[in-house]
């Protein structure tokens, strides 16, 4: 478990070991617990929280899959005042919150939401490609499955177009001034996503888009129109993931750095605490060839102005 006191772990370590790290957003870390209280990671949020702090991050997005981080947000930034560290709240638009409904988008943004997620598992692409997620959530609720398939959220119309529901989700989030993010959706569903914000001004992060393309054609297109591009360190960590930090690197360099984003997506016990997560992340970019300045770019300047911030 991590400890408590970072402040000690930090001390520990060598002379700008956070260079690439300081004033960093992540705008996709997973608390504790997310999927369920017996699938832990390595930490409480308060205590990575102030680790985060201690790295000199500047702050984070609280996603979970199932429940609105408002509450989670709010109780670590209390913990947090005085350091300028700020921790963001988010909801996911899966079934158990009623997927694409306006009105919650809404009750969440009174709550205190900065960001608002597309359905994850629940999407219809996640389900019919057999996700990741959904097999976790399968081990901890036997009638997970048949919920899932139930309930399954499709953003598009059968002939391709975005649905009148998702876009009525995208009018909420821009009127509200919230940023928006693609969750689980399909390449295709999230390019017309794309393009439907492109269209109202609406700000929006295409979610680790390497887990469904590695065409950097399609990687061009969502930022020709204006969307952020995310790359997570998380399938570069796990036993089973199929993409190493070189790919994100091609993609990237496909891309370039200016609406890129750089996020952890983390939640497994087998890896370092979000912070240090993200410090390998950029470290190994750097070796690449990526310079302190896009990099900044990626973790800073790119997340501020996702989330609507000055710069």
């Amino acid at each position: 478990m991590l400890d408590p006191q970072p402040d000690r772990f930090v001390a520990a370590q060598p002379e700008g070991f956070d260079r690439l790290t300081r004033g960093a957003i992540d705008v996709h870390v997973h608390g504790q617990p997310d999927l369920s209280a017996g699938l832990s990671n390595r930490g409480d949020d308060v205590a990575v929280a102030r680790l985060a702090q201690a790295y000199g991050m500047s702050g984070w997005v609280l996603k979970s899959h199932l429940w609105a981080t408002t509450d989670r947000a709010r109780a670590v930034q209390q913990a947090l005042a005085g350091t300028g560290f700020r921790v963001h709240g988010s909801i996911t638009l899966n079934p158990p919150v009623g997927g694409l409904e306006p009105g919650v988008v809404e009750l969440a943004a009174a709550h205190g939401a900065r960001v608002v997620f597309l359905p994850t598992w629940g999407a219809a692409a996640d389900v019919a490609r057999g996700g990741y997620i959904a097999g976790l959530l399968g081990r901890v609720a036997p009638s997970f499955d048949e919920y899932a398939a139930r309930s399954a959220v499709a953003l598009c119309d059968a002939g391709g177009a975005l649905s009148g529901r998702a876009r009525a989700v995208v009018d909420a989030c821009r009127a509200l001034g919230l940023a928006l993010a693609t969750g689980h959706a399909s390449a295709a569903e999230s390019r017309a996503v794309a393009a439907y914000c492109a269209e109202v001004g609406q700000r929006l992060l295409v979610t680790h888009p390497l887990h469904y393309t590695t065409d950097p054609a399609e990687l061009r297109e969502f930022v020709d129109m204006g969307a952020y591009v995310e790359f997570c360190n998380a399938p570069l960590v796990h036993p089973d993931g199929h993409l190493r930090v070189r790919d994100v690197h091609e993609a990237l360099s496909a891309v370039g750095p200016e609406r890129a984003i750089l996020t952890t997506d983390v939640f497994s016990r087998w890896v370092p605490p979000q912070p240090e997560c993200l410090r390998m992340f950029v470290e190994q970019l750097a070796y690449l060839g990526w310079t302190a300045e896009q990099i900044a770019t990626m973790v800073a300047t790119n997340p501020r102005a996702f989330l609507g911030e000055p710069a």
